[in-house]
């Protein structure tokens, strides 16, 4: 059985962990009691941070798995396209066995 791709970000110290599926779909959220006590606003902000960072992890072990299965395909078309700071960031989590040389 595979499983699905998915990426993580942690954020407040550990405080908050969320998990996506690439294009941003909650895969899990786990918040603790200091991650409550953010307040709304602050709260809201870094879980949508966390989101982005989660996104781009799902996002660039989704397009290192697709390449070599549709070279030529432009993934952006299929909502594999992020910030490239993200993908920096993102990239430094992918296993090195499906880094190409």
């Amino acid at each position: 059985m595979t499983l699905p791709v998915t990426g993580t970000a942690y954020a407040h110290r550990g405080a908050i962990r969320i998990e996506v599926h690439p294009g941003g779909a909650l895969a899990d959220l786990e918040l603790t009691e200091a991650a409550l006590r953010l307040g709304g606003t602050d709260l809201a902000t870094t879980l949508l941070d966390a989101i982005d960072e989660a996104t781009a992890v799902a996002n660039q072990r989704t397009r290192h798995a697709l390449e070599s299965t549709l070279r030529g395909v432009d993934l952006a078309h299929v909502g594999l396209d992020q910030d490239p700071a993200l993908t920096e960031r993102a990239e430094a989590t992918t296993p090195p066995t499906w880094r190409r040389s």
